[in-house]
Order: C-alpha cells, then structure tokens, then sequence
C-alpha cells in the first residue's frame, strides 16, 4: 500500500509537469490578452469594463488587455514567473468578482450556463502556484539565476 501511495516521480518528470502547467496557463492568458488587445480592441474593452462597472475602467482595460498578453507570453517563457503570478492573480480576482461572481450558472461554466467562475479560479490557482513555487528548470527564470550564480554576474558592486 505503501508504495501505491508514495509518489516515485523523479525531479526531472515533476519539472515537465511545472513546464507543461506553465505553458498551458501562459497560452490562456496570452489568448485572452491577444482578444483584448488586437480582436476588441483597448477602447471596446473599456466600455465593456464601465458597463459592468470595474472602477478606472479605461486604465483597468489596458492593464488587464496588456497585463494578460505580456504576462501570458512571460509565463509561457518561464521569465519572471513569480510577479507575473501576482498580476494574474489581482486580474483573475476582478474577472471573479466583477463578471463572474452571481452568474447564473453559480461557479460552473459550461454547457450552456453563463458566466460561472471555475475557469477564472483554475486560473487563479495556477497563478498562485506560480507565484509561490517560481518557473521550475525549463525556464528563462532558472536560465538567468544559473548564469548569476556561475559568473556572479548578477552581484551588486560595493
């Protein structure tokens, strides 16, 4: 019984998990910043976004728009990994709680019911695991803290 509940997966298969959970959470922030930014367009945006009542609802566009294209593609390059989490989290708690939250299909969405927030909250959780774990090896994060690390390239001068 043991040895059916003990995980054996070696380091190296736990990184492609946190490779593929990355990637996969980047390209649907990408996706959503890319609709936003080059299919509606930042001014669409922003009226959609006062009709639903988010606060500063132009600048609120463009951080969201720009924040989901850029932070997906840094996300998907494993750059940064920690702060794009903290962003994907602020902008996946205003999509719960300004368009999802009270939707008619409570927090399922799918299958015809409007709005529900399971999607949005997967996203929050991955965002958070991100924020708290980092990128993993596959990434430009590990990238630059090696290249720190073997030419002290990254210490501050005295």
């Amino acid at each position: 019984m043991h040895k059916f509940l003990n995980c054996t997966c070696s380091d190296s298969c736990r990184e492609v998990g946190f490779l593929v959970l990355r990637v996969v959470t980047g390209l649907a922030f990408f996706y959503h910043g890319y609709d936003k930014v080059f299919v509606k367009g930042i001014e669409k945006v922003s009226v959609n976004f006062n009709e639903i009542g988010i606060p500063f609802a132009s600048l609120c566009a463009f951080l969201v728009s720009y924040g989901e294209l850029l932070g997906g593609l840094a996300l998907m390059l494993g750059f940064l990994s920690h702060w794009v989490g903290k962003a994907n989290i602020l902008i996946m708690l205003g999509a719960i709680g300004f368009v999802h939250w009270g939707a008619e299909g409570g927090w399922f969405n799918g299958y015809g019911a409007p709005g529900g927030y399971e999607y949005s909250l997967l996203l929050l959780a991955s965002s958070f695991f991100f924020m708290v774990s980092g990128s993993g090896k596959y990434s430009l994060d590990a990238k630059f803290k090696k290249c720190c690390e073997e030419k002290k390239c990254c210490e501050e001068k005295k």
